[in-house]
């Protein structure tokens, strides 16, 4: 019985100052907007957070860390919202592993996530020069499931990159490539979405459409990924109020929903309702889903 309460005892402490790290945290923010507005992660479960830093503790106290250990000391982090610290412990990878494309493109990734797209583009390009003689290697969630190829991520990102700072072409050529390495279907609707859309800023309509057709209501792959969801109503599967609630109150948006959201101003947009479409972004900007890509996405479409 002692020992019981003595181990419940320890795990009460270690819990506690776990969630009052996370309030400290919690108080700083991960970023600034483009518009300089302080961006706050929300705070992770305590629960969650104890998981992952006993994950982060075990690999570190390991004698020597490698490459792939920095990578999922960085996955664990950013899976509880601590992208600067993700983007630190990368860092600190590079410094053993400098030639490291796996590590330049998770730190370029989470670059972007900060909104410091200088450093992103700098690392994405480097790892995307690394690997072009090295075999293709399957990169894997928290869960443990394969998510997408890193070549896959690289381009994906570097075709972010080129979207968020306005140059289309160069986003489009990214998201081909994205599109040619993309082999889940899952990751073929989100390259495909970004691809339509660099298009269609372009004024290349026709092109656009081209992108989509091989994906339809009946494609076998998630149907409820935003990414997919989006592309059903560009194609006029759904309608309009059937992809996400604009009601819904901004702080109860997750990412998806922000996805979402961002994809229906820009069909506004396409369909000629500049007005409508800032209305959405506007509404995005409320939302806690600073994160995610969309949310980035309409700061750009708002900047004056």
């Amino acid at each position: 019985m002692l020992k019981k309460i003595g181990f419940s005892c320890l795990q009460m402490i270690f819990l506690s100052s776990v969630f009052s790290l996370a309030q400290k945290n919690s108080l700083m923010p991960e970023a600034k907007s483009f518009a300089g507005k302080a961006l706050f992660a929300a705070a992770a479960p305590p629960l969650v957070l104890a998981k992952s830093d006993s994950i982060i503790a075990t690999i570190r106290s390991k004698s020597k860390q490698t490459e792939d250990d920095y990578v999922e000391i960085g996955k664990q982090l950013v899976a509880t919202a601590r992208y600067k610290m993700a983007v630190e412990v990368y860092s600190e990878g590079l410094l053993k592993y400098p030639n490291s494309y796996k590590l330049l493109r998770n730190r370029g990734h989470r670059y972007i996530t900060l909104r410091q797209l200088d450093q992103a583009i700098a690392d994405l390009n480097k790892a995307e020069k690394l690997i072009q003689k090295e075999p293709d290697v399957m990169e894997y969630g928290i869960d443990g499931k394969p998510t997408a190829t890193v070549r896959h991520q690289i381009w994906y990102h570097i075709g972010v990159y080129y979207y968020l700072t306005r140059d289309y072409v160069q986003g489009g050529n990214a998201f081909k490539k994205a599109l040619e390495t993309a082999g889940d279907l899952k990751n073929v609707s989100g390259a495909s979405d970004w691809l339509y859309n660099c298009y269609q800023r372009q004024g290349k309509k026709k092109e656009a459409e081209e992108v989509l057709k091989p994906l339809t209501p009946d494609t076998d792959t998630d149907r409820e990924n935003a990414y997919f969801r989006r592309i059903m109503l560009y194609k006029g599967f759904i309608k309009s109020e059937q992809l996400v609630d604009v009601n819904m109150p901004p702080e109860k948006m997750s990412v998806q929903d922000v996805t979402k959201l961002y994809g229906l101003a820009n069909w506004y947009r396409y369909n000629g309702n500049i007005e409508k479409a800032k209305s959405l972004c506007g509404i995005i900007l409320q939302s806690n889903a600073w994160p995610g890509f969309a949310y980035a996405g309409a700061e750009k479409d708002l900047e004056k």
